[in-house]
């Protein structure tokens, strides 16, 4: 019997494309422990941005299938996957499915597992530019995948709570598998940056204005000067995905003459790790999204979190770095923030002084989830 791994997405390595980074290469060691054959079915774009895609290529190219159309529009992906995809599978011999990101499940497909990250297409209806979007999302996703497959993985309580309050009768199919604290950027030799001489906010991640309250961030910052009578500044590190490209642009159009305000685009990783290692804070706003990558990585260098008062799975993600603030009241914000953070940030013994959930654990659960589902 073989399983299948699908992991694809679109753009650059952000919040799924470190799940998958961070999770494969564990997961194939651990199904391969446990006597399970396993193969990755990746599209293109996720085998040319996840490093641990390309890794399994090299140590042995049937180790990868690179499936062109999980990069197609979501509508044709949808059409492929209905009409091929059953097919692909039998032509290929994979006899089970583990959906890791962006699930697409269907009664005639092999029996399947689908991995949710987050069910904002119920949280925010306009998320994807209109309704129609958000609700077809909505149904390929999470939908169908409820109805069809026959596990279902939840990356955090806060998902799982969410699936709780929005499909209660979707429970019993429902396993909650928290996704590692451990971020690999710590253990890099950052590069040299020119390292801000006042304190500074770091926002990390796509650059989605409403999804990542990207104003609100602004906003915060604005009221750390006026409050502080400090320069503080905002640094914005992060790339941008198909289904924001046009609101990332315009809200980066709207910062550029502003001088305490500095967007450096995509950033890599070992200047990402600069970055982490001298901020001041990094501010995390978004209200719905449940990776928190940004979270846990900060967490690991010591850094204080700025985050939602109202996202759980950013406190799942950061433990004790968090500052939780509600976004609509930037001067109250800004005075939480000042309560708390220092501009020296918090000691790394401190930080190292509890065992981290790692995403080696986390690869662990999964192949005892999947053994046992296989069993039965």
């Amino acid at each position: 019997m073989t399983v299948g791994l699908v992991g694809h997405y679109l753009g650059a390595k952000m919040g799924i494309g470190v799940f998958l980074d961070r999770l494969l290469e564990p997961l194939m060691l651990e199904l391969a422990s446990k006597g399970i054959e396993a193969r990755v079915i990746a599209s293109p774009n996720a085998l040319a941005q996840t490093p641990a895609i390309q890794r399994l290529q090299q140590q042995s190219v049937a180790q990868v299938n690179v499936l062109p159309a999980l990069d197609y529009a979501p509508v044709k992906r949808f059409g492929w996957m209905a009409t091929q995809f059953a097919r692909y599978c039998k032509a290929q011999g994979f006899d089970r499915i583990v959906w890791l990101s962006n699930p697409i499940v269907l009664p005639w497909h092999p029996p399947s597992v689908a991995v949710l990250h987050d069910v904002n297409e119920w949280k925010a209806k306009d998320k994807y530019g209109s309704s129609v979007k958000t609700t077809l999302r909505s149904w390929m996703y999470l939908e169908a995948s409820l109805k069809w497959a026959d596990k279902i993985v939840s990356i955090s309580e806060a998902t799982t709570g969410d699936i709780r309050q929005f499909r209660p009768d979707s429970l019993d199919k429902v396993t909650t598998i928290p996704n590692g604290l451990d971020s690999p950027l710590a253990a890099l030799t950052p590069d040299e940056i020119d390292v801000p001489a006042a304190p500074f906010l770091l926002s990390v991640g796509r650059i989605d204005p409403e999804g990542k309250k990207l104003p609100e961030a602004v906003a915060l910052v604005e009221a750390l000067r006026d409050r502080s009578d400090t320069p503080w500044e905002l640094h914005i590190a992060g790339g941008m995905n198909k289904s924001t490209q046009q609101a990332g642009e315009a809200f980066v159009e709207s910062i550029k003459n502003t001088p305490w305000i500095h967007y450096h685009g995509y950033t890599e990783d070992s200047t990402l790790a600069a970055w982490y290692r001298h901020a001041t804070a990094v501010v995390f706003l978004s209200e719905n999204e449940g990776f928190g990558s940004p979270v846990a990585e900060a967490a690991s260098f010591g850094c204080r979190v700025i985050v939602n008062a109202n996202n759980q799975a950013s406190f799942g993600s950061g433990g004790d770095a968090v500052i939780p603030v509600m976004p609509q009241d930037s001067s109250a914000a800004a005075a939480t923030v000042l309560e708390q953070v220092s501009a020296e940030k918090s000691s790394d013994s401190s930080a190292e002084s509890t065992k981290v959930y790692t995403y080696a654990d986390a690869a662990i659960t999964y192949s005892a989830a999947l053994k046992s589902w296989m069993k039965g």
